[in-house]
């Protein structure tokens, strides 16, 4: 894990983690680009570009699609709109869009799973053994996924088990248009590690998009 330290109680908005950048700075990826996902990176691409203690360049893995005989990710890199998923909204042009999820994680230091939930399997097969092992993940993903042997498994588990990194869960009545649009939205993000949580609330956290944090023991 990059060398930041943070220090907070991480209750409420107002009580801003206090980050003090003591080397490498955080490498951000963002895993999916649907409109939920588009509309994260629009808030993570602008802190990433002004706030320290990230790298300015994020990653964001596109599933390739041809729209009018053009990739989806040279229309994202070139224009700076995900026009098939969240249309009218500028991405911040420190987002580089990318196909391959193996090339969209190296040497990232924190990844942000925002995918629909069937496809999170695939994700993690491609990406297993590919990423920063010091790296810790943020799930945005709503739904779950079914346990082997019957029962059900939090998607932030399987993620967990399956690249053997930390993980924090993102979730909240937030949609996907509203929050792309500026409007105030609120949103609670869990974790079982303060620090992490802490780091995650500065990158995610704007002044329309309010983000708690909460101590959580099972994410």
């Amino acid at each position: 894990m990059a060398a930041i330290s943070t220090t907070t109680t991480l209750t409420t908005a107002s009580e801003k983690p206090v980050v003090r950048y003591e080397g490498k700075r955080y490498k951000v990826c963002i895993l999916g680009s649907g409109n939920w996902g588009s509309a994260i990176a629009k808030i993570v691409g602008r802190n990433a570009a002004v706030i320290e203690a990230f790298d300015s360049e994020v990653t964001m893995y596109v599933y390739e699609e041809m729209i009018d005989g053009k990739k989806l990710t040279e229309i994202i890199n070139e224009t700076h709109e995900n026009v098939k998923y969240l249309p009218g909204h500028i991405i911040p042009s420190n987002v580089i869009a990318v196909p391959d999820p193996v090339d969209a994680v190296k040497d990232a230091d924190i990844l942000i799973f925002v995918v629909p939930h069937q496809f999170i399997g695939p994700i993690c097969t491609a990406i297993e053994g590919k990423i920063n092992p010091t790296a810790f993940g943020l799930s945005l993903i709503k739904g779950f996924d079914q346990a082997k042997g019957g029962g059900i498994e939090l998607i932030s588990h399987n993620i967990a088990k399956r690249l053997h990194i930390q993980m924090a869960v993102l979730m909240g009545a937030n949609l996907a248009n509203e929050v792309a649009e500026e409007k105030f939205c609120e949103t609670t993000i869990g974790a079982t590690d303060r620090r992490v949580g802490g780091i995650l609330k500065i990158l995610i956290e704007t002044p329309y998009f309010r983000v708690v944090v909460v101590d959580d023991a099972d994410t």
